[in-house]
């Protein structure tokens, strides 16, 4: 008699912005045993590429990434007239105040495509853009076009990536107690990997996973944050967490049309 094959679960797939484009990390495990099972790492040059070679199953996975989907628009909106996005200042509120600044102002979408795009934002919702915000903003536009697109094919809420948080996620995987240092940082690195290890990711594995790129595709705090997420996704996916979400009540909001929340979801 054949050992019998452990029961597999939906992965969990982390998604963070690298620079060769996008570093997406990839767990799969056992439902009767909770233990990861297979953990991969990969970097796509784009979002539409990373879907296709990962095909992920809206019934069984779940896709958390680390860019804001949804936007807000001001008065003037086409998609929306929102002023801002409350998720933003409700994630906030989960962080303790050394980690608070990683939730950074998330541009208006006109600020998409503008030739100064810090006036543009301004003009929509009153404030300029952070450097941090600038640097990030073709990345911001190519997952708002992704999903739009895919909205307008008629694909579901449910088929579509879900914004996440990684300094969120390390936090509620160490209980609640979130990294002191930088991820950038070598002491922040390895209180980001310790807390992964206790959280039940083979240390032999996330070194593999760490060393797989050279830093001009992937640095390690892209495929460390991608971990992140995609354990929380995992233990999502296989019951052993519930999905919380940082927005509530009717404080929660609605973009492209009010087909999709904006919200960012955590373990």
């Amino acid at each position: 008699m054949t050992a019998r094959e452990p029961l597999r679960t939906g992965r969990g797939i982390g998604i963070d912005g690298c620079p060769g484009g996008w570093a997406a990390v990839v767990i799969e495990g056992s439902a009767d045993e909770s233990a990861v099972l297979a953990l991969q790492s990969f970097v796509y040059l784009d979002i539409a590429s990373l879907w296709a070679g990962l095909r992920p199953d809206a019934a069984r996975d779940r896709v958390w990434i680390d860019m804001p989907i949804g936007l807000a628009e001001g008065a003037d909106g086409v998609r929306n007239r929102l002023e801002d996005r409350h998720c933003d200042r409700d994630c906030r509120t989960l962080l303790p105040k050394w980690r608070k600044s990683s939730v950074f102002p998330v541009p208006a979408r006109q600020a998409l495509r503008a030739e100064d795009p810090s006036a543009a934002n301004e003009a929509a919702i009153g404030r300029r853009l952070s450097r941090q915000s600038l640097n990030i903003l073709p990345k911001i536009r190519e997952v708002d076009d992704f999903v739009y697109e895919r909205l307008e094919n008629g694909c579901p809420a449910a088929g579509l990536p879900q914004e996440s948080h990684p300094e969120l996620a390390f936090l509620r995987l160490n209980a609640g107690e979130a990294p002191r240092s930088g991820k950038k940082e070598a002491e922040g690195r390895r209180q980001r990997i310790d807390i992964l290890v206790r959280a039940g990711m083979a240390p032999e594995e996330l070194e593999r996973i760490l060393q797989r790129f050279p830093r001009k595709q992937a640095a390690p705090d892209d495929l460390l944050d991608a971990a992140a997420l995609a354990l929380g996704a995992w233990r999502v996916a296989s019951g052993q967490s519930p999905v919380r979400c940082v927005t509530e009540g009717e404080r929660r909001q609605y973009d492209y049309d009010g087909r999709l929340e904006i919200n960012i979801a955590y373990l």
